[in-house]
């Protein structure tokens, strides 16, 4: 046996044994180190702590958190749908002028709008969309676009999202902002609530 072997086994023999020895293996009584108590100790009082303030105290439930995340989810949505009706209104405005695109949108609307709001916009079953009354939005390209988009089922105007293409739709949307004003022949008496000037 080497000096060294005898050595570690002198000191071993000191400590004191506790169980068994499997294949040369003591198992002593060490202390554990101190940082691993030291955070052992640490859990055990957080988890103290936090027990007690969601327990009895004034933390928040389960459901104030998803109320408070819900929240923000909506307000951030508000703030993404403003800033992209913004964009989208810039840019449909910039249609107005464009020749081709109004060629476009008046064409689409004579196959698919005439029928109820007449082939210049005056107004048949549907109402007059060439005057300064409206009665679902404020006459914007976006509202127009949003009223086009998502329908109005309950005075039987179909949603015509999905049925005509949406840069189609758009152009549709700003050749009806483009004839208001236009004071057709035979148009219906205003209907709605007066908005302001194009």
């Amino acid at each position: 046996m080497s000096q060294d072997k005898q050595n570690q086994e002198n000191q071993i023999e000191d400590k004191p044994i506790e169980g068994h020895e499997y294949d040369g293996i003591h198992e002593l009584d060490n202390p554990l180190p101190g940082w691993w108590l030291t955070t052992f100790y640490l859990t055990i009082i957080f988890a103290a702590i936090y027990w007690v303030y969601y327990e009895f105290g004034s933390g928040p439930t389960s459901n104030e958190y998803l109320k408070a995340d819900m929240e923000s989810i909506q307000s951030l949505q508000a703030k993404v749908e403003g800033a992209k009706q913004e964009i989208s209104e810039k840019s449909l405005l910039a249609m107005v002028k464009d020749e081709e695109a109004l060629s476009a949108g008046k064409a689409e609307y004579i196959v698919k709008c005439a029928a109820c709001h007449g082939a210049e916009g005056q107004g048949l079953i549907g109402p007059n969309i060439t005057d300064d009354y409206w009665i679902h939005g404020d006459g914007s390209i976006a509202a127009i676009l949003k009223v086009a988009n998502e329908g109005v089922l309950d005075k039987g105007m179909p949603p015509w999202k999905g049925v005509i293409a949406d840069d189609l739709l758009e152009k549709v949307s700003v050749y009806i902002y483009s004839i208001r004003g236009s004071n057709p022949a035979g148009a219906k008496p205003p209907q709605g609530e007066k908005i302001g000037e194009k």
